[in-house]
Parts: structure tokens; sequence; C-alpha cells
């Protein structure tokens, strides 16, 4: 499910911002946040946008695998394989702020206790951002688009095996 909600959105910012990404030319800061402008209205229209910067408490929360075990409260927090989440920021790209996750254990949690015998691994979704490079006129930026793989949620695994 997260994974196909992320899909869509990085459809809709291929869509809405083909121009930008595609074209190599450098364009004004004004008419890059024109454009940042309009992919927001869209997405708010379609209910899909989730603004990272409304969720700031999530940057608050700082639990250890220990706590995690002892908790188990939240979905999060409720696998065997616990995470958190907080918000990466990157002034360069568009969306700046995504909400990541972060695996709290190396192990997984059985019985309430930490097992080294199983790790804990992130869960990724593709997504496509913008990324804004200045040109060489310092009041102009190039868009290109870019795909990246941003952490959902944590599973338990196996470990690798190597022979």
């Amino acid at each position: 499910m997260v994974a196909s909600f992320l899909q869509l959105i990085s459809l809709l910012i291929l869509h809405e911002l083909c121009a930008a990404a595609s074209n190599s030319t450098c364009l004004s800061a004004e008419k890059v946040e024109a454009r940042e402008r309009k992919f927001d209205v869209n997405l708010k229209k379609l209910g899909l946008q989730r603004d990272a910067r409304e969720d700031q408490n999530l940057t608050t929360c700082e639990h250890t695998c220990e706590q995690a075990a002892q908790q188990m409260h939240e979905l999060n927090g409720r696998a065997l394989s616990p995470w958190h989440y907080y918000i990466d920021r990157n002034d360069s790209r568009y969306p700046r702020d995504i909400i990541f996750a972060e695996c709290l254990c190396k192990g997984c949690i059985i019985d309430g206790r930490e097992v080294n015998d199983y790790n804990s691994v992130e869960v990724r979704a593709p997504m496509v951002v913008l990324m804004k490079t200045k040109c060489k006129d310092a009041d102009t930026y190039r868009v290109q688009k870019m795909r990246i793989e941003v952490p959902v949620g944590c599973t338990c695994v196996r470990p690798k095996i190597t022979k």
C-alpha cells in the first residue's frame, strides 16, 4: 500500500514537472517555486500530500530497541523489527522534507527481547524527487528528476548466509 502510494506520487511528480525535470535549461528561482506550488496544489486536491512539516513530533521520538520491546503500542513499535520516523531534510531536493523510517534494533524482538539470530532491515519504496542544482548564473537552477529509495518501515529477516 505504501509502495503504491509513493509510486503514485512519483508519477504525479513526473507528470506535473516533466518540463522542468527533462529540460536541461536553467530556470529562475521564481519558476522553480511556481512549479513546486503547482505540484503541491495538485497533490492536495488528490488528498495525497502528507506534509512532513506538520509531523514535527516525529523527530522527537528517540526510542531504543529495549524501550520498543517493552512498550509496543503503535504499529511501528509492535513489529518484530520496530522503527521510528524522522524528517529527512534536503534543501536541494523537492520535496525538501520526507518522512523516513529508521530501524531501532539490529536484531528482532522475540518474546519481548532482542534476538540477534535475525536481522532488522529497512523496507524501502521508490520515490521520484526533483534535485535542484545552481547553474553558472547564480540566480538560476537546473532541475532534474531523480529516483530515491525511501525507508518506510522495517521488517525481520533471516541473516544472509554467505558460502
